[in-house]
């Protein structure tokens, strides 16, 4: 049984484990990295935060739920609406039943995806990107969301494993 939890991507002052939308959600954060003031957290189980995390940051935000290591369904958003949604490693979500709408074209996955990431500041790889978006798990889902993360444009380094909370 492969990993079954989310990464959670946005720009923070403070740790995106102290802000009220993710205190919110329901999860363990497992692992955290930085590339200046944007954030990855990894949490466990997928954990969804809440959608007034754009409103707390004032940021734009990018959510990859892995599904056991298969497939990674992914959703982004930003402060002045523009979204898109997708999921990596296709063909295996298909297989888990995800519709074909939420996969989406790659082609205009790919653009919404680039347009975002320009909005949010970044500079994302297109062919990278493209890449990303049609390639199959091999053998970790997870590589896939990595891959996508840094074609948008994203250099986290040195990141920390998580204490769990304090019951």
């Amino acid at each position: 049984m492969g990993f079954s939890g989310s990464f959670i991507v946005a720009r923070a002052g403070r740790p995106l484990t102290e802000l009220a939308a993710m205190r919110a959600s329901d999860c363990v954060p497992l692992w955290s990295a930085h590339d200046g003031e944007w954030q990855i957290l990894q949490a466990c189980p997928i954990a969804d935060p809440d959608s007034s995390i754009i409103d707390e940051t004032c940021a734009s935000v990018l959510v990859c739920h892995v599904v056991d290591s298969d497939f990674v369904t992914v959703q982004a958003a930003s402060p002045d609406g523009l979204s898109w949604q997708c999921a990596l490693s296709p063909e295996t979500a298909r297989d888990y039943g995800l519709p074909g709408e939420w996969i989406g074209d790659p082609v205009e996955v790919s653009e919404r995806a680039a347009a975002w990431a320009r909005g949010a500041g970044l500079q994302p790889d297109p062919v990278a990107l493209g890449a990303a978006l049609v390639a199959e798990c091999d053998p970790l889902a997870e590589d896939l969301a990595f891959a996508l993360v840094h074609a948008l444009g994203f250099r986290f380094r040195d990141g920390v494993a998580l204490e769990p909370p304090a019951e």
